[in-house]
């Protein structure tokens, strides 16, 4: 994987706000995904960069508020370890962290969506979550949560959910569709899209009106920053982006919602390269991303 030089930026940096709290993150080995550890890896990383973080407080969801989006029997069921998780089993430490993982992502929604600012929530493991099953290491889609409680609570009207990980967001398009969402919730999915090394940066040129047709109506856009359609990924299905095209990917993201208006909340979601660097140096081109657009 070639990798892009980490220049101080001539500008003013930018402050990234970061919704984390240490009880998101589990140490465990879960297998396959690293997703329930790297959390803490890429706060580490991006302080590192010497990009002015700002860690934000965060708050654990109820099971009521998680229920909001999934069959309350089911939460429950998940939070007593009597149903297993998205990495197929009942860990008590997956069970603590997932209020916090969900509530991560809705602070940092909230905060957004209130005071205009883009935001970063360095969670992974929602969009496969459906209705009242768990799949692929996702376990709750707390983007179809966070996006139902702004509606409640803050009265948002229209949340814009753009998902460029790799892997079809089913999770989300089945919560979505199970609560009735579909009229205040606009969700595209690059996994259920055809973008492969042939086609793949006629997509990054059309990214801007992508983004101006889909979104223009949204309050808030959640951003899941996937970085396992890297062409290295071993789980790649859409996208087979060079390190390049996921750094311009980015920062095309950020740039065009800065024209529109419409702040950000970030997320991590998939990668599955080894050693697990590898995917935080991709992550690290989000940072830079936003920082450059």
């Amino acid at each position: 994987m070639k990798s892009i030089a980490f220049a101080m930026s001539e500008h003013k940096l930018k402050e990234m706000l970061v919704f984390y709290n240490k009880k998101l993150c589990v140490n465990e080995n879960m297998g396959y995904s690293p997703s329930a550890k790297k959390s803490r890896l890429v706060v580490h990383a991006w302080k590192q960069l010497g990009y002015p973080i700002i860690i934000k407080k965060i708050r654990a969801l109820s099971i009521e508020e998680i229920a909001v989006a999934h069959d309350y029997n089911y939460v429950k069921g998940i939070l007593n370890t009597k149903i297993k998780n998205g990495f197929g089993n009942k860990s008590l430490n997956v069970a603590k962290s997932l209020p916090w993982t969900t509530g991560s992502f809705f602070c940092a929604a909230v905060y957004a969506y209130v005071h205009k600012r883009n935001t970063f929530s360095p969670t992974s493991g929602f969009h496969h979550a459906g209705y009242n099953y768990a799949n692929g290491f996702c376990t709750f889609c707390g983007l179809t949560i966070a996006a139902i409680l702004l509606k409640r609570q803050c009265k948002a009207q229209h949340i814009g959910i753009l998902d460029l990980d790799s892997h079809s967001g089913d999770g989300t398009t089945d919560t979505i569709y199970k609560t009735n969402s579909e009229n205040f919730i606009t969700h595209y999915s690059l996994g259920d899209y055809d973008i492969q090394k042939h086609n793949n940066t006629e997509w990054l040129e059309n990214l801007p009106n992508l983004l101006r047709h889909t979104f223009a109506h949204c309050d808030l856009l959640f951003y899941q920053a996937g970085v396992d359609c890297h062409e290295d990924d071993p789980e790649v299905y859409s996208g087979h982006f060079t390190t390049e095209q996921m750094y311009m990917r980015d920062k095309l993201v950020y740039s065009t919602c800065s024209e529109l208006k419409i702040p950000i909340v970030t997320n991590l979601a998939g990668g599955y390269q080894k050693p697990i660097q590898k995917i935080i140096d991709l992550h690290n081109l989000t940072a830079k991303a936003f920082q450059d657009s």
